[in-house]
């Protein structure tokens, strides 16, 4: 079947970072809320589309409960023995206001024409909103132990709800890529009764203790350097994050004048109007960033990096070599570490 060769071809991705350990806590991914999907968000290859609201742990913070959202779409035809193989879709950027989730939005054309195809292809597609998007508090972008645990506890809840298989294959883009890598790692001891025969990334982000902001920004003798750079909206986004956690932390510090405007309206804006500001507005690294920022980074460094890149199943890595987002190095060397690790593809 056209799943079971992707995942034959795919790189597996093994490396330890930090060790992963056994999490005690009551039991999550439990349905609270189920409602039909408004058709304006939904895909037109779905009989049938839900938005739910589940239980989950707060993994921003490592324990507590809160409960999170996500959208459920079920394929045509007649259910299959066992129920549907299930498609766990992780998405990309989209903000970190709760307004900005993907289940009270309509979707990009690409994310529906791609979602349409695995609906037609007899697949389920569960995909989370994550912590703070269509749910309370802030999102915390590219915290890795917020995404990993919610969408695993949002595979939970769809499981217990609809008639779908345990048989599970993850599939990011972007930060999306982030959160499913980040759900692969923490999934054998924080959800181990899931079955996930393979993960699917693209885009990935990739932060190490070799991550360096200068690597990730316009260069200073760049022949573009006083065009936008449509990745400073992602370092508005952690920093937020940052912010959200420890207030004591001042803008000043880590933007310049320039950037302090569209740095505060990322709280509420989402991903496009934030982005067209910053490209309108010209801010890039030489305008709107202030040396500290490396501070910044490498101090969120513990909630950016992934558990482990130690995944017992088959992962697929794309890279895009024109990538404007995510930079294309950074995903090369996300490949070459996991590759290092002495893991065969």
């Amino acid at each position: 079947m056209y799943l079971k060769k992707l995942v034959n071809q795919s790189l597996v991705v093994f490396t330890l970072i930090s060790p992963v350990t056994s999490i005690a806590i009551a039991k999550t991914g439990t349905v609270v809320t189920k409602m039909p999907l408004d058709p304006a968000h939904g895909l037109l290859e779905a009989k049938s589309q839900y938005r739910i609201e589940y239980t989950a742990v707060d993994g921003v913070r490592g324990k507590g409960e809160r409960t999170d959202s996500a959208a459920v779409f079920i394929p045509f035809g007649p259910e299959p023995e066992g129920g549907w193989p299930v498609i766990v879709w992780t998405h990309g950027t989209v903000g970190i206001n709760s307004d900005c989730a993907p289940s009270l939005n309509t979707r990009t054309a690409r994310d529906s024409q791609y979602l349409n195809t695995w609906l037609s292809l007899g697949y389920a597609v569960v995909a989370p909103d994550y912590p703070g998007l269509g749910s309370d508090g802030m999102h915390h972008y590219l915290n890795a132990q917020g995404e990993g645990w919610s969408v695993l506890d949002g595979i939970r809840a769809a499981l217990t709800e609809f008639p779908l298989k345990n048989e599970l294959v993850l599939v990011g883009q972007s930060q999306g890529a982030h959160a499913a890598f980040a759900a692969a790692g923490y999934q054998p001891t924080y959800a181990p009764e899931l079955n996930i025969i393979g993960t699917v990334l693209t885009g990935t982000p990739y932060f190490s203790a070799e991550s360096d902001v200068a690597s990730l920004f316009t260069k200073s003798d760049d022949k573009n350097q006083s065009s936008g750079d449509p990745k400073i909206p992602y370092i508005f986004y952690i920093w937020q994050s940052a912010a959200d956690t420890n207030p004591t932390l001042k803008a000043e510090n880590y933007f310049q004048n320039a950037a302090l405007v569209q740095l505060d309206e990322a709280k509420a804006l989402c991903i496009t109007p934030l982005t067209q500001k910053v490209m309108h507005n010209r801010l890039n690294m030489n305008n709107s960033l202030t040396p500290n920022i490396q501070s910044l980074l490498t101090n969120a460094l513990p909630s950016l990096s992934y558990p482990t890149l130690k995944i017992t199943h088959p992962v697929f890595i794309g890279i895009g070599g024109d990538d404007i987002n995510v930079p294309t190095a950074m995903q090369q060397q996300f490949a070459k570490d996991v590759q290092a690790a002495g893991t065969h593809y």
